[in-house]
């Protein structure tokens, strides 16, 4: 198993703390919607976790032999109500999919529409086709967002003027582009200068694929979405290839959390020089985390499974903490970000 292939989800079902937190006031449901997405060319599958009633069939989503899944209940009906709606990207899906339940599922369960979206698959000779995800992942994010105000059932279930994204790893970089962040094209032709500076530097390098030759018209394309009101992004990648004038101008909420202590953190996740670019920002890190502690903790066996395939089980590894309290932690800031943000408990 590949290193990209362990990327994979969190494990959480409820549990919020902070100065904001609230307990889960809901079940949690999940449902499947496809949508077109024009700039793709073709459809994508979203996963769309909501406050559910109990009812639904019961089942865990993104289970495997190594690592836990996120219970669900699924095509439960929504509960009564209206809520804000996150358009969510995790960032990882070369590796598996659902690697975002636990965060879905805990904002689910709070009173949140969940919209995932799930580009398609990239395998170990897609690098140059990876390049462009820079610009299809921001696309995907407001089609998700066109499909959640569009379905006939969850629309009515949905606050209106009320959408945030939230995204890690590359995720993260895709909500900022909502915000109105956009890759300087010059910067990102030279973010692979230093290898360790690029989560994908050494794949390109194998693939022979020149960052400097990306066409910059799309890398540099605005995807700003005036329906989202505030963005968090945790772990962001290419943080220091952004435009600093598009920094400058964003005029939402942004909030930047890192995993890991200062030093700790690999060069090509370390967002804490974006506090001082763009006006409205907060900034926070969780020094006992690492970059792991955002995907699922393993079953008992994973270790041993990784081991056996000769892959490094640090991803199962985490500190003093158990990872389920690492993820209370992230899920709490998240959940406060927004109810500062938007303004309003959901």
């Amino acid at each position: 198993m590949s290193q990209c292939r362990i990327w994979t989800a969190a494990f959480l079902f409820h549990s919020i703390i902070g100065a904001a937190a609230a307990a889960p006031e809901h079940g949690v449901g999940a449902r499947s919607v496809t949508a077109f997405a024009p700039v793709r060319g073709e459809p994508i599958e979203l996963t769309v976790w909501y406050p559910a009633d109990a009812e639904g069939s019961a089942e865990t989503i993104g289970r495997s032999k190594v690592f836990k899944g996120t219970p669900a209940l699924r095509n439960a009906p929504v509960a009564n109500g209206q809520y804000p709606v996150i358009v969510l990207a995790h960032g990882g899906f070369r590796a598996a999919p659902y690697h975002e339940g636990w965060i879905a599922s805990s904002l689910a369960a709070i009173g949140y529409i969940v919209g995932v979206t799930r580009p398609p698959a990239l395998g170990p000779k897609d690098a140059e086709k990876a390049v462009q995800e820079l610009w299809l992942r921001p696309a995907d994010l407001s089609t998700a967002l066109t499909a959640l105000e569009n379905d006939p059932v969850l629309s009515l279930r949905t606050k209106p003027g009320l959408a945030a994204a939230v995204g890690f790893f590359l995720g993260g970089t895709s909500s900022l582009a909502l915000a109105g962040a956009r890759l300087d094209p010059n910067s990102f032709g030279r973010s692979c200068d230093r290898p360790e500076a690029g989560m994908d530097c050494a794949w390109f390098a194998s693939a022979g694929v020149d960052l400097k030759n990306i066409e910059g018209a799309n890398l540099g394309r605005s995807h700003r979405d005036e329906r989202i009101k505030a963005v968090i992004a945790v772990d962001p990648e290419l943080s220091t290839s952004f435009a600093p004038e598009s920094l400058a101008g964003i005029r939402i909420p942004i909030d930047i959390i890192n995993l890991g202590s200062p030093g700790a953190i690999s060069p090509a996740l370390d967002a804490s020089g974006l506090k001082a670019r763009i006006p409205d920002s907060r900034y926070g890190a969780i020094p006992d985390a690492t970059m792991f502690s955002a995907f699922n903790p393993c079953t008992q066996d994973g270790p041993a499974l990784l081991r056996e395939e000769g892959d490094d089980d640090a991803i199962c590894r985490d500190g003093k903490r158990l990872r389920e309290e690492i993820h209370r932690e992230i899920a709490g800031k998240i959940a406060d970000a927004l109810h500062r943000s938007l303004s309003e408990r959901p």
